[in-house]
């Protein structure tokens, strides 16, 4: 049955993660953060919540450890984008329908709102993977993003180790219900890029009517 757990992930895949220990975890929750959910953390963390149920690591040690190694990621994808973004933005935004006037509404927006943004941002499965790309562009203090990326990610952590840990090989049964809430969020950003693409092809901007 533990191979049937988390549709691919198997057996082995278990096996690797408890050898690799908590270091490994470190490793792989910022690799999700760096590689923008490449390894998905939906089902990195309900893992090493199976791991802790079995006894294989501790719960709280755990939990600090990939909160740890997801906010290390977070800031190198911000200060990637907060070096070489704005300068590729401003160069070639226009090719991605991205204009000077669209850079200046989002600095504008992270300068009144940017802890908001990226704290409940955090709760949004789409949003989550990629705040940290408009944050480093719009250059918001490091500090700010930094605590509130933090502290936005502790109950999306939180929930994904303790459903891991408690449901262990029934957590197929949930599975779908996380698979809905990132279908929602996909839809919900197409949606976005869709009305942003018809009223930039309609020469309008975020600020006119």
């Amino acid at each position: 049955m533990i191979s049937l757990l988390f549709g691919t992930i198997g057996a082995k895949s278990l096996e690797l993660l408890e050898r690799w220990g908590y270091g490994g975890a470190f490793f792989w929750s910022a690799m999700d953060r760096i590689t923008i959910s490449l390894i998905p953390t939906e089902v990195l963390l309900p893992l090493y919540g199976f791991l802790i149920g079995k006894g294989a690591f501790s719960f709280l040690p755990m939990f600090l450890v990939i909160s740890l190694g997801a906010l290390v990621g977070e800031i190198v994808i911000y200060l990637i984008f907060a070096k070489f973004g704005r300068a590729f933005v401003e160069r070639y935004g226009k090719y991605f329908l991205v204009s000077k006037h669209d850079l200046a509404e989002l600095d504008r927006l992270f300068e009144k709102y940017g802890s908001k943004v990226v704290f409940w941002g955090r709760f949004l499965p789409v949003a989550r993977a990629i705040i940290a790309i408009p944050a480093g562009i719009s250059r918001l203090d490091i500090r700010r993003f930094s605590l509130y990326s933090f502290f936005g990610m502790l109950p999306y952590n939180l929930a994904f180790i303790f459903l891991g840990k408690k449901t262990g090989e029934n957590f197929d049964r949930f599975r779908p219900y996380f698979d809905i809430a990132e279908k929602i969020g996909l839809a919900a950003l197409l949606i976005f890029i869709a009305w942003y693409v018809y009223r930039h092809l309609n020469k309008k901007h975020l600020s006119h009517g």
